[in-house]
């Protein structure tokens, strides 16, 4: 197998608008600004607490309340922090939406300093979402807006983002140039400055400077033992790790990843470590323990799928009871018309009764008035009636809706679950062809004619297609229809073709579909055009959005 250099689980330094929490429990008439700021401080409170609704309904009215009044630093912290709420629930396209809407309000109302810290978020978002190019552009935005109003500390956060991502990208001379120049500014903040250190030690890693690298890792591992460091503990651990693997240490390098196992991860960086020691062991021979280690990468992957379900299931939720809590405030509008109504009513009762006493001096003009009543009556009936329809009409149209998303996360779901067997089918089959090509080179093997018969017959097995047409009935159950409807619109495709075009339904990175198909991502990325003009996609149409339509 050929061997990959290990992903390491990277930090970056996320910057939310904080200026204080608020001491008071108590709910102050929001008529001030000060006002405001007290309550927009405990919505980002309950945000840290993770009683992410209560925190996103109270942003919410704050940001109402902010835009009515136009204070815009009130509006903008109100909006970031609705933005953030949503990153910490890995809702990353809600997330962004609110986030781009204080980068407007930054942009025309406020300066640099609001700009350049929705910009270092967009980044980071860009950032877990693995778009490094994006990721890279909006940091150093920041960064340089950072530098041009003269915030050292800030331009210190920005270019140690910059450093880090630039090492993710396999460019260490751009991350020294950053580290170089925030190291001497961060002196004062310890957290941030130890970032700085990690991704330091990475970079010199990566120029093969081992000494340097090993002696900061060794320093900084000596320091990294509070429980709330374990994943920068196991970050350092993992570039020890590689240091000596680089250097034929083998055995050395195997400590510090056993190590690394040891630690209590979570589950997203699991993965990463698991997938480490199955590289190493399969350098080192032992090709039993890589075959484990690499089905617990497979394991933790669905393990990670599922976690990350619940997430997007309780951002569902939490986005029901914003709705609610809308509804509700409508509701209770409606109420308050409603008593004006019934006292404009009383006020009505109270004249005809006097009109009545009246009745013998102006008789003909009570009846008018007594007909022009019951007309508005009917009128206030008939409205009452309409609105009624129309809210039983908005609530079907929302459980509709909800129904619909539902079906679409379950056939996510389903769609994942096959890409995780079709990976494991890959990576299996890789590897006993890894081990067919060992055991064919030893002499003992080579001269014993029952042996080679039957590695003869395991690699024709290997040939067999029978797992990839058991893998492709599940896929036409999960999307019904799909490949029929495919075929009878394009009849000149290949099975090849569908095979790939499966993949891309599935939206499967060109990296999983070249290791599925046992090719590169550069053949990959030539065989999705030629694909595209075979379909003949209309100009402007992605090849995934055209597989969606079908």
């Amino acid at each position: 197998m050929q061997k990959k250099r290990p992903v390491y689980i990277t930090f970056i330094v996320l910057l939310l608008t904080i200026n204080g929490f608020s001491q008071t429990n108590t709910l102050k008439a929001l008529d001030d600004q000060k006002a405001l700021d007290n309550q927009i401080d405990k919505g980002i409170e309950l945000m840290f607490q993770k009683a992410h609704s209560q925190s996103i309904e109270m942003l919410l009215n704050t940001e109402a309340i902010a835009k009515k009044k136009e204070w815009y630093e009130q509006v903008f912290r109100s909006t970031l922090n609705i933005g953030s709420n949503y990153y910490l629930l890995s809702d990353y396209g809600e997330a962004v939406l609110y986030y781009l809407q204080a980068y407007e309000i930054a942009i025309e109302h406020l300066g640099s300093r609001q700009e350049m810290t929705v910009l270092n978020n967009i980044g980071i978002l860009y950032f877990q979402e693995k778009e490094l190019e994006q990721a890279k552009t909006h940091f150093l935005k920041a960064y340089q807006k950072a530098k041009t109003i003269d915030e050292e500390v800030k331009m210190g956060y920005y270019a140690v983002n910059l450093a880090l991502v630039s090492n993710k990208m396999m460019a260490p001379d751009s991350a020294q140039h950053y580290i170089e120049e925030a190291l001497p500014l961060l002196k004062e903040h310890p957290k941030v400055l130890m970032q700085g250190k990690m991704a330091q030690s990475e970079m010199f890693l990566l120029k093969k400077q081992y000494d340097k690298s090993e002696a900061i890792a060794l320093n900084l591992l000596e320091k990294l033992q509070d429980i709330s460091q374990i994943e920068d503990r196991v970050f350092i651990l993992l570039v020890l790790a590689q240091i000596n693997e680089d250097q034929n240490y083998l055995d050395k390098a195997l400590n510090y990843g056993i190590e690394a196992r040891n630690t209590q991860l979570g589950i997203e960086n699991r993965t990463e470590v698991y997938d480490y020691l199955s590289n190493l062991y399969g350098k080192m021979g032992l090709l039993d323990k890589a075959l484990i280690y690499k089905d617990s990468v497979i394991i933790a992957s669905d393990s990670l799928t599922t976690i990350r379900n619940r997430k997007l299931f309780e951002t569902e939720k939490v986005k029901f009871q914003i709705q609610n809590y809308k509804h509700e405030l409508s509701e209770s509008k409606a109420v308050l018309k409603e008593e004006r109504r019934f006292f404009y009513s009383i006020i009505s009762i109270t004249v005809l009764s006097m009109g009545f006493v009246l009745w013998i001096f102006r008789s003909n003009s009570i009846k008018h008035k007594q007909r022009k009543t019951i007309v508005e009556l009917e009128l206030a009936k008939e409205k009452s009636d309409y609105l009624l329809i129309e809210k039983q009409l908005e609530e079907q149209e929302t459980l509709a809706l909800l129904e619909q998303e539902r079906l679409k996360n379950e056939l996510e779901v389903r769609n994942r679950k096959l890409t995780a067997k079709a990976l494991y089918l890959s990576s299996k089959n890789d590897l006993i062809e890894e081990v067919i090509k060992s055991l064919s080179q030893q002499t003992e093997i080579a001269e014993n004619p029952e042996l080679r018969k039957q590695l003869r017959a395991l690699k024709v097995h290997l040939k067999s297609d029978n797992q990839w047409d058991s893998f492709f009935t599940h896929f036409e159950e999960v999307n019904q229809g799909f490949l029929d409807r495919l075929r009878a619109q394009h009849e000149k495709l290949t099975p090849s073709d569908i095979r790939f075009i499966t993949y891309l339904y599935m939206n499967l990175s060109n990296k999983e579909i070249a290791s599925l198909l046992n090719i590169t991502p550069q053949s990959c990325r030539k065989r999705k055009e030629r694909i595209s003009s075979k379909l003949n996609i209309p100009e402007g149409t992605s090849l995934h959005s055209y597989l969606a339509m079908i």
